[in-house]
């Protein structure tokens, strides 16, 4: 009797709170989603000349995918649960390309790629090794570990990183192009060449029902610029 009234009392104290911290306001240790990636080193001129030449998307890239490995955005996961997590990916893909939304859903694309490396199955070559990220083995082992997951009812076992970047690429096609149809047809393309030339690929209805779903989100950012990702997660899809 003591532990349940002992557990009512902090899930009354700091049950608000959690909420809270999810909405964007600090949690009871000051932890929002929009914390710092990364820790400020001493001033290095080799990586400060380096900066100046580095083009601004691999900056940017290399922002998202420091956030998303970060420790802290596991343990916002954790709290807050995968589809808000998803949320704050966006957000922060907002904030680091300057609030331009184009940028920011090629970015949050990016820092959601789920492979490495994918083999392709080339006619007369035979499988072909291309890479995808172009990370070190440690920083993509980390970064994958921290992607939402859990983001529908029927998420199996393995979960649904992959999902992430079909909601994304999707929403970047329908924002950048203004056209549903053209998110639609480029999403349909991908999985039948998925299931076509991808060593284990397989054209997928839950990589599609992603895929509708992040178009719709993209499409309507056209006209209503603070929506986000954790709106239309739970929309029903016809197929």
């Amino acid at each position: 009797m003591r532990i349940f009234f002992a557990v009512l009392i902090l899930l009354l104290l700091f049950g608000p709170v959690a909420l809270a911290q999810c909405d964007g306001k600090p949690g009871p240790d000051g932890l929002t989603w929009n914390f710092d990636e990364g820790e400020k080193g001493k001033f290095d001129l080799l990586q400060f000349i380096g900066g100046v030449f580095t083009p601004d998307l691999v900056k940017e890239t290399r922002q998202i995918r420091a956030y998303i490995r970060d420790r802290r955005f596991a343990e916002l996961v954790k709290r807050c649960g995968a589809v808000r997590a998803m949320d704050f990916i966006y957000l922060r893909a907002l904030r680091i390309s300057d609030h331009n939304i184009t940028r920011a859903l090629f970015l949050s694309m990016i820092g959601c790629l789920d492979h490495q490396n994918v083999d392709v199955k080339v006619p007369v070559i035979g499988t072909l090794g291309v890479p995808l990220t172009f990370e070190e083995d440690s920083l993509f082992k980390a970064r994958y570990g921290n992607l939402p997951s859990r983001l529908y009812d029927d998420t199996p076992r393995e979960g649904d990183r992959d999902k992430l970047q079909h909601f994304f690429g999707s929403a970047y096609l329908a924002f950048a192009s203004e056209s549903r149809e053209l998110a639609r047809t480029s999403g349909d393309l991908i999985e039948w060449g998925e299931a076509q030339f991808v060593v284990g690929g397989v054209d997928d209805p839950r990589d599609r029902r992603s895929n509708k779903q992040g178009e719709r989100f993209g499409h309507d950012l056209l006209t209503v610029k603070n929506l986000l990702p954790s709106d239309y997660l739970n929309l029903k899809i016809e197929e």
